[in-house]
């Protein structure tokens, strides 16, 4: 039986970003067109009305805000560092950007386990493109990242125009059920790490005025059960990038963060199926024996069986995704943030930031 096709809706996720863009420059128009209007009208120097002003205000500011919004950098030159190119969104990523004429250095987190993968990279791509072993989590591993980056550098790149972080390890499970050593693993993943990371390649992204590229979720701004630990570390994640771009602005360099929708990111500690009920044991074993009298292994098996539909079924279309990234890194005036996610992603994140918790809670809370 065939698998069933995936029906995906229009990508309007543009559409959001250029009102985004654009609603700056109409309050502005607005406001200057009002103020100009009454002193003439006060001065008795002319009757003109505030709104021809807005309208002739608005026909320049928008002109001018489309033609900055559309800028892009040559990719001549300019070098990009990817970490998680295992992930299929570093994957893809990795490609597009060298398809683009980008000097890329994709990292792998475990090489040897991706040894298909990155002969077909390989074979895809062109001799620009660099394979690297990236632990992220490995000192070591960043250090000779560093060093190669640094060396590789195209003739007369001051640094590296993009470092853009693709990893990520999703950890499934109730907050109270996750084990310390797999919330630590996670946090120090896709938090610590990539805190670190930045640190160590900062100077050199600040040599070429270039930018940071966060890849988050969604899940940072909804809350979402068995999912405590990933909306937790993308919350830590974002609020951290959101500092460090008001800190970068005195060197010009961009902080961008690009929320995907809920099944795009990483790999997950939960894979599959076979694994599921071993991993389900293991939490088992190690609760408490009061915890587990609470629950009961009935509760706790089903809550975990639960979990395979945020680990199976069809791929995610990573087409607005990657369109959201490679605006992230090529448009001269990048965004802040890009969203990329699907109209009901979005409305149920507006209504978590917007409107009372209570009102989130009966609408999306089962």
């Amino acid at each position: 039986m065939p698998p069933a096709k995936v029906v995906e809706e229009p990508d309007d996720s543009r559409t959001w970003e250029l009102l985004e863009r654009c609603l700056l420059p109409i309050a502005f128009s607005h406001a200057v067109a009002v103020t100009l209007a009454s002193i003439l009208n006060t001065l008795g120097i002319s009757q003109t009305s505030s709104f021809v002003l807005f309208l002739l205000f608005l026909f320049f500011s928008i002109g001018i805000t489309l033609f900055y919004h559309n800028l892009k950098v040559t990719a001549a030159g300019k070098a990009i560092l990817i970490t998680g190119c295992d992930s299929r969104v570093g994957y893809a990523l990795a490609k597009r950007l060298d398809e683009l004429g980008f000097i890329v250095f994709a990292g792998f987190q475990n090489q040897s386990e991706c040894e298909e993968k990155i002969n077909k990279l390989k074979e895809d791509a062109s001799g620009r493109l660099h394979i690297l072993q990236m632990d992220i989590s490995c000192e070591r591993d960043i250090h000779s990242t560093f060093l190669y980056v640094n060396e590789n550098l195209p003739d007369g790149a001051p640094g590296l125009w993009a470092l853009v972080h693709a990893n990520a390890w999703i950890t499934l499970g109730e907050c109270e059920w996750v084990p310390p050593s797999v919330v630590k693993k996670s946090v120090d993943i896709n938090f610590t790490s990539v805190v670190r990371l930045t640190q160590i390649f900062l100077p050199l992204i600040r040599r070429c005025k270039g930018r940071i590229v966060l890849v988050s979720s969604i899940l940072a701004r909804i809350p979402s059960p068995v999912r405590g630990i990933q909306c937790a570390n993308g919350a830590a994640a974002e609020a951290w990038g959101s500092c460090l771009r008001l800190e970068m602005r005195r060197w010009s360099v961009d902080v961008v963060i690009v929320e995907t929708g809920e099944y795009v990111a990483g790999n997950a500690w939960l894979k599959d199926n076979v694994a599921l009920l071993n991993q389900a044991r293991d939490m088992w074993v190690q609760l408490d024996p009061q915890t587990r009298k609470e629950y009961g292994e009935e509760l706790f098996q089903k809550e975990m069986l639960s979990l395979e539909k945020y680990t199976k079924g069809p791929d995610a279309d990573l087409t607005r995704v990657l369109r959201a990234l490679i605006d992230g890194i090529i448009k001269t005036f990048p965004l802040k943030r890009y969203t990329p996610v699907s109209r009901k992603e979005r409305m149920q994140a507006f209504v978590s930031d917007h409107l009372p918790k209570t009102i989130y809670d009966i609408i999306y809370t089962d």
